[in-house]
């Protein structure tokens, strides 16, 4: 089991190449219609998945004010601890960028060759500001929810030009890459690093500002931060589960910290049927730590709390730090 990921620029032939390379390796290739398909087995719907579109420039949170961004890296995660993934877009390189068996690629072109695709298929005269746009809002996507620049070469094990190597050189490079970095074959360790995944302690932003997963969880800081309620942001992870050398397995950690009340927060801003998963550790974590008060605030729950106290929404990250407090080291 491997993961691969595709970051491109826009008419680069980016999606071209990825299914090239996915039939090529026998990877599931998860690009938008696969998309399409997941979440419409869960009742949502196009509209929905375009505010979780980094091109499209979609915040992340539906009309509905249910984060749909979280549900879709659950939906990623989940398929790569169970078969071969190729993520076309949606920030994979920065959702699987720890994990040992992945190669992260970004497929671009010159400015001339995108150019001239965008006019075969649209015919408009100002295909560079289209370019630009498209590519803008890409940028920003990114920015908000990894608080990362996603043109950081850094960020990549290959940089290919496919105007100067074409679909097929393209995929052949990345075919060669994925042998010489023996990413598949790992089915067990992939499972297990995503299972460890809530262990890891949650990165922070520079300045010492949290760095918010989700737009929601910049919301709530807005309405503590006006009522002066101190606030820690994921300042502890709870073990669930352990193996027999007794290391830790699998972990909870709650979103929010008030240590004025003693108490916990945890959003759940996906529709209830779609938290199972989270649902099952918040009850193991009652039954293993019955003493510590938890409050669990759902979608439609957390909304009308917003609402009521008519806070208008910001981006994420952008709540003031005056009612937080940094996390223990």
């Amino acid at each position: 089991m491997g993961i691969i990921t595709i970051a491109r620029q826009t008419r680069s032939d980016g999606e071209a190449v990825a299914d090239r390379v996915a039939r090529d390796l026998g990877f599931s290739l998860v690009d938008r219609p696969r998309l399409e398909e997941l979440v419409n087995e869960h009742g949502l719907t196009g509209g929905e998945l375009d505010e979780s579109d980094e091109e499209r420039g979609g915040t992340g949170v539906a009309a509905e004010g249910e984060v749909h961004v979280d549900y879709l890296q659950a939906v990623l995660l989940d398929l790569a601890a169970k078969q071969d993934v190729l993520v076309v877009g949606r920030g994979g390189q920065f959702l699987f960028r720890d994990c040992p068996w992945s190669l992260h690629v970004r497929v671009v072109a010159s400015p001339e060759t995108r150019r001239a695709a965008l006019q075969r298929v649209r015919e408009l005269a100002d295909a560079d500001a289209m370019m630009e746009e498209a590519d803008r809002r890409r940028s920003e996507w990114i920015r908000q929810h990894y608080g990362e620049n996603w043109e950081d070469p850094a960020h990549y094990d290959l940089i290919i030009r496919t105007d100067r190597l074409g679909v097929e050189g393209a995929a052949e490079l990345i075919r060669s890459a994925a042998e010489v970095r023996g990413i598949t074959g790992h089915t067990a360790e992939i499972a297990a690093w995503i299972e460890r995944r809530d262990v890891e302690a949650p990165a922070e932003r520079s300045g010492g500002f949290p760095g918010f997963v989700h737009p929601s969880e910049a919301e709530l800081a807005r309405v503590l931060d006006f009522y002066r309620i101190r606030w820690q942001y994921e300042p502890m992870s709870f073990p669930l589960a352990w193996d027999e050398a007794g290391n830790v397995t699998e972990a909870f950690t709650p979103d929010f910290y008030l240590p004025d009340l003693d108490l916990y927060l945890e959003l759940t801003t996906l529709k209830q049927s779609l938290v199972t998963d989270k649902n099952r550790k918040i009850r193991k974590f009652r039954e293993l730590y019955p003493d510590i008060r938890l409050k669990v605030f759902y979608g439609r729950d957390f909304r009308s709390l917003v609402q009521k106290y008519g806070l208008p929404a910001t981006a994420p990250g952008t709540a003031s730090a005056r009612g937080s407090e940094a996390r223990p080291s």
